[in-house]
């Protein structure tokens, strides 16, 4: 039988988001169906993981390893690039590919995977007004990709109640297995990554970026000023040096950490003060480790925890200091032991990786079969 050839489209193969999405639909491929291939457009960051691909059965072609080409120059070396594999259907993450790839040939069948409704995140990466012209031109060309799949239910929604335009969904999911609660092995994890035994320790992870606002989780404890609570942030970002100064005894800032997993099981809440979330790959991750969870009111945040019959976090206004204080307090009384297993449970149903990719694997078949 004849192989589908998918050709991925992306910026580069940072650590970031859409590549750990992009990842995790790859490694649970059935290969003896797909023949893959990525393009990366642009330079690969300092923290990459474009040596993890590399270890998977596919090809990669970098169009600029060196330097960040020009949008004309850029567009016409991934027109020879996509020439070259001749894909089936080509798979799109991240702006920069979703505003050329349209401009191929229509021989190619097209995916884009929406990351986030486009909205406060553009306005505060590029300004108001450029902002805007950013957000209407994702639009734009999401609404001319063959199968736009939003990465959680809440940002389908979001295009159906703005632009009342129908998105199918297929959640994001997370390839870290569920971690067997071990005392002792947490114990341990926290004297090697110096913290203490005593303290109730609650985990951000994320850009330190204005729509992420960490610093209002930071003020939120200096406020609460109770020794019981600690405060890991993990990350880095243009608001990390500033908000370093913050760092004391019980508010540890180590800045971007590849052992994340080590961090979540030395942790006992997962919290996040976002404006904006597609669907979290961390707050996934903390699901594994059992963690419960103090969120913003995001819609992406709460249609996690409407997955769930019982009580597994919190949610506040990320406008309201004092809500986010009364859920740091309420968070506190639940049952850690009973609600662990039940998160698991929930990560286990809902948002595992194979899952995911399994659903874009159909996705990718019905596409071609036109079903």
């Amino acid at each position: 039988m004849k192989k589908i050839k998918i050709c991925y489209v992306i910026s580069s193969l940072s650590n970031q988001g859409p590549p750990n999405v992009l990842y995790n639909i790859i490694q649970y491929m059935d290969f003896s169906i797909f023949e893959v291939s990525i393009i990366t457009m642009v330079p690969e960051q300092e923290i990459s993981r474009i040596e993890e691909f590399r270890v998977l059965p596919i090809r990669i072609i970098q169009m600029s390893p060196d330097k960040i080409q020009n949008p004309i120059a850029m567009f016409f070396t991934l027109k020879k690039s996509v020439e070259r594999i001749n894909p089936d259907i080509l798979h799109t993450h991240w702006p920069r590919s979703m505003f050329l790839v349209p401009f191929l040939s229509s021989k190619y069948k097209k995916i884009e995977t929406v990351h986030i409704f486009p909205g406060i995140q553009q306005k505060v990466m590029y300004g108001k007004w450029k902002g805007k012209i950013v957000i209407a031109l994702s639009h734009f060309f999401t609404k001319k990709m063959d199968l736009p799949i939003a990465c959680s239910e809440s940002v389908a929604q979001s295009y159906w109640d703005e632009q009342h335009y129908k998105m199918k969904a297929i959640p994001n999911g997370s390839s870290l297995s569920l971690w067997k609660y071990d005392e002792e092995q947490k114990a341990k994890l926290r004297k090697e990554l110096g913290l203490k035994d005593d303290v109730k320790y609650f985990i951000f992870i994320g850009r330190f970026s204005q729509e992420k606002n960490p610093d209002m989780i930071i003020r939120a404890f200096e406020e609460l000023k109770d020794d019981r609570i600690g405060l890991l942030l993990l990350g880095n970002g243009e608001l990390y040096d500033e908000l370093k100064k913050h760092e004391t005894e019980n508010l540890k800032m180590p800045g971007f950490k590849s052992n994340i997993y080590d961090y979540l099981k030395a942790s006992d809440y997962y919290i996040s003060a976002s404006d904006v979330e597609g669907l979290a790959n961390t707050l996934l991750e903390s699901m594994t480790v059992g963690l419960p969870c103090v969120l913003s009111d995001i819609p992406s945040h709460k249609e996690v925890l409407s997955k769930a019959k019982q009580t597994i976090g919190y949610t506040f206004n990320n406008k309201d200091m004092n809500g986010l204080k009364n859920a740091i307090h309420d968070i506190l009384k639940i049952d850690e032991n009973c609600t662990r297993i039940y998160i698991q449970s929930l990560f286990d149903k809902y948002y595992t990786a194979q899952k995911m990719s399994e659903s874009y694997q159909k996705a990718y078949i019905d596409l071609v079969n036109n079903l």
